[in-house]
């Protein structure tokens, strides 16, 4: 019997919280703030409801217009900037026991602009959203051409693809929040813009490439000169000084008279271009003959050769 009683408490606490909780959920609406930043320091913003409950008339309208100039006024007031809101309107979407409500304007002179920086969050000092419809989510869309450079708080989402920083609720931000620098995305320069700036740097270059090039010539010319000047003329072999040839026919005798022609090239120090050269000389000369072995040529020298 006791088991039964603690059951039926027990359903009967379920019963009373879903109750409380189902007329909680159904008395509560959805808020979400979107603003869209544009180039010109100006900004549209939408704020949606969502929820049952909501009710859409024509004192709806007018507390609407009452928000948004107190809010412009105080923002006014903390800034000291001119600013106005224009194309005020609301449109509302019914759908059974749901109502969707649109309510938009564009504010003027919303953000600064300075140094090809849009600066955001002078404005927020005024409380605008307390002024407006309390916490909702917030979204803000900056302009294509920007990129974000600084903001605080952190969003806890960030789309850069679609220029998007989305937090999920105003309530926790303070005075003057969210802050938000944006700053014009770097063009490429023109390459007439490149020879502009960097005229001094070219002419110098140009100067210095001219300058080498004309000691290079003057060098080169006053040593082709010297070289004429010193260059010896060439007598015959009065001295008995040993030729290339006869190296070559030494080089044979001493090795029994005949050798590889890789190694006269090796103990001659002789290049193989050189080496051939001369021994098809020696050849035509009668001196030496050569004949193939494998890979390799055999240089032999011919007895009874004239000298």
């Amino acid at each position: 019997m006791k088991i039964l009683s603690l059951i039926f408490a027990l359903i009967t606490l379920s019963l009373i919280f879903f109750s409380c909780h189902t007329e909680l959920v159904l008395g509560q609406y959805q808020l979400e703030y979107n603003i869209q930043i544009y180039a010109d320091g100006s900004a549209t913003w939408t704020i949606k409801q969502i929820g049952t409950n909501i009710q859409v008339s024509p004192d709806t309208y007018s507390a609407f217009v009452g928000k948004v100039r107190s809010l412009i006024e105080a923002a006014k007031n903390q800034t000291g900037r001119n600013m106005t809101a224009d194309n005020l309107k609301i449109t509302a979407d019914v759908s059974g026991s749901y109502t969707a409500v649109k309510y938009q304007f564009d504010w003027k002179n919303f953000s600064k602009i300075e140094h090809e920086r849009i600066i955001i969050g002078d404005v927020f000092e005024a409380d605008v959203f307390s002024l407006l419809y309390s916490d909702g989510s917030l979204y803000i869309t900056y302009p294509s051409q920007y990129a974000v450079e600084t903001v605080s708080p952190i969003p806890p989402a960030q789309n850069a693809s679609l220029q998007i920083l989305e937090w999920y609720g105003t309530i926790d931000f303070k005075r003057g929040e969210p802050k938000i620098v944006l700053r014009e995305k770097s063009a490429p320069p023109e390459f007439t813009d490149i020879i502009r700036q960097n005229a001094i740097l070219i002419t110098s270059l140009a100067a210095l490439t001219a300058g080498f090039s004309a000691s290079l010539y003057i060098f080169k010319r006053n040593k082709k000169k010297i070289s004429h000047a010193t260059k010896m003329p060439e007598y015959p072999n009065l001295l008995g000084i040993e030729s290339d040839k006869d190296k070559i026919v030494k080089l044979l005798e001493s090795a029994g008279g005949s050798l590889y022609q890789s190694a006269i090239s090796d103990q001659c120090k002789f290049s193989r271009a050189k080496t051939s050269q001369l021994l098809t000389n020696l050849e035509k000369q009668g001196i030496v003959k050569r004949y193939k072995k494998g890979r390799e040529k055999v240089v032999i020298v011919q007895k009874g050769r004239q000298d």
